[in-house]
């Protein structure tokens, strides 16, 4: 709001939201912005416009020009008719929100939105904004328009969406009106897998080897989509330039092995965030071999398996270990 209002000072923008958000019903996973919640301004261009009209004005009345005077009432005719559109154009739209799936820390959190207009009304260049992301749609008459807002993550846990805006300045950018929300919807962040992890217990043995080099005589099982952390040498070059999307190989590794991903084999030089981003390596790389796997972690043990179910059970564990 600060750069479309550059002519208000911040401490007096951050006193607005604070006032906005007081008159905010309690958050749910949908809502219908109502007139009382949107709130309008000039634009640095309004302004603009507005200090050309004073001269208009001020020239027409000094030299008595009745076209200077039509022209100062089509100029105020058009202001005024832009800030009623600017104002509806927000009035009745309709935004829902359900659970962003997985990511891990640092990457985006993708929490996906759906726009609808239920009055038969087209909203013409919407944004909606959250920190330093944003995305712009437009909603036809009867339409339902899903889109994606992207959220930066910066660690492990549950994230819920922030308190996002909504905005708009159609027809011609003279005003700017918006609306703060804030809707009911979470993201499971699991730990940011370690790059370079120490060697792990193997068959409850020592193998000498991380699971990143667990492939000698595996068979190559298919394709998938790249995950943070895979190692180059694995990508699908071939399928990657057919495509334009990064994939990766996968291999079946003996299934008689299974390995136990414990805590307590860690050094214990190691933090807490540490441990669990090697453990979310680990977990990874077991997974991607076919290798069957549990993990053991202070007062929690999930036991010896494989498949997404029992991937996700592990990264989940992980990403709320200490979690309240």
């Amino acid at each position: 709001m600060a750069s479309a209002l550059p002519f208000i000072p911040r401490r007096f923008v951050r006193r607005i939201d604070a006032w906005s958000q007081k008159r905010e019903p309690q958050p749910t996973h949908e809502t219908t912005l109502k007139r009382q919640r949107i709130y309008i301004l000039p634009t640095h261009y309004g302004l603009l416009f507005f200090g050309i009209f004073l001269l208009i004005l001020l020239g027409s009345i000094n030299y008595e020009n009745s076209m200077g005077f039509m022209l100062c009432f089509l100029l105020a005719s058009i202001s005024f008719l832009s800030m009623l559109y600017t104002h509806q154009n927000l009035n009745h739209l309709h935004i829902s929100v359900s659970n962003a799936a997985p990511v891990f820390a640092t990457q985006k959190a993708s929490f996906p939105l759906l726009c609808s207009s239920r009055k038969n009304q087209t909203y013409y260049n919407i944004v909606i904004e959250a920190g330093d992301n944003s995305r712009s749609v437009h909603v036809g008459a009867g339409e339902e328009i899903s889109l994606s807002l992207p959220v930066d993550t910066d660690k492990r846990g549950r994230l819920s969406l922030p308190r996002f805006k909504v905005y708009t300045e159609f027809p011609l950018g003279l005003f700017h009106a918006w609306s703060w929300l804030s809707l009911e919807s979470q993201c499971l962040v699991y730990p940011a897998p370690e790059s370079h992890p120490p060697k792990f217990s193997f068959g409850g043995k020592q193998s000498g080897q991380i699971a990143s080099q667990v492939e000698g005589t595996d068979d190559f099982a298919g394709i998938r989509a790249y995950q943070k952390g895979d190692p180059p040498k694995h990508l699908a070059w071939k399928a990657v330039a057919r495509t334009g999307e990064m994939q990766t190989k996968t291999f079946h590794a003996d299934r008689g092995s299974e390995i136990w991903l414990r805590w307590d084999d860690l050094p214990a030089a190691m933090g807490i965030e540490q441990r669990l981003s090697v453990l979310c390596r680990w977990i990874l790389d077991a997974d991607r071999h076919g290798i069957d796997y549990g993990l053991q972690l202070p007062q929690q043990q999930i036991a010896v398996g494989s498949g997404h179910e029992h991937r996700h059970q592990c990264l989940r564990a992980l990403a709320l270990f200490g979690v309240a």
